[in-house]
């Protein structure tokens, strides 16, 4: 079986829940080139029709805090996967009272889609790797 990023025997999953698809897509393609499987989603209710209908273990959600049903859609994944990791997707318009849901990591969403900005988000995704693999060995 083969060994996967964020650690373990499977490949993990990254749900990438956003209305820009250029921008869902284009983080997909650079998540799936570095081993992880990355699935797209135009809008919560998309995301949650894919993930309970393919029976979808997700790893960590990407998506706008703003975003209709996304706190309940958070508890219903962490009621399978308690050690989901959330980054809330941030844009430069979104109202600063959104509050994302708890424990999420805030990330704000690239002007321009270049190595800086792959680099940056591989990173985000290696650090949520590293602190999932601790909360399993010391949890």
């Amino acid at each position: 079986m083969q060994s996967g990023a964020l650690g373990g025997s499977r490949l993990k999953t990254i749900l990438i829940v956003d209305r820009d698809l250029g921008f869902v897509f284009w983080l997909g393609q650079i998540l799936d080139a570095t081993g992880y499987v990355a699935v797209p989603a135009k809008r919560v209710a998309d995301a949650e029709e894919i993930v309970f209908a393919l029976r979808l273990p997700v790893d960590v959600l990407i998506a706008p805090p703003a975003e209709h049903g996304l706190h309940e859609f958070v508890e219903k994944l962490r009621s399978s996967s308690p050690d989901l990791r959330v980054v809330a997707l941030a844009n430069e318009e979104d109202p600063a009272w959104t509050m994302p849901p708890p424990g999420a990591v805030w990330k704000r969403k690239p002007r321009h889609r270049d190595e800086a900005s792959k680099s940056e988000w591989l990173d985000l995704i290696h650090d949520l790797d590293r602190s999932c693999l601790a909360s399993v060995s010391h949890g």
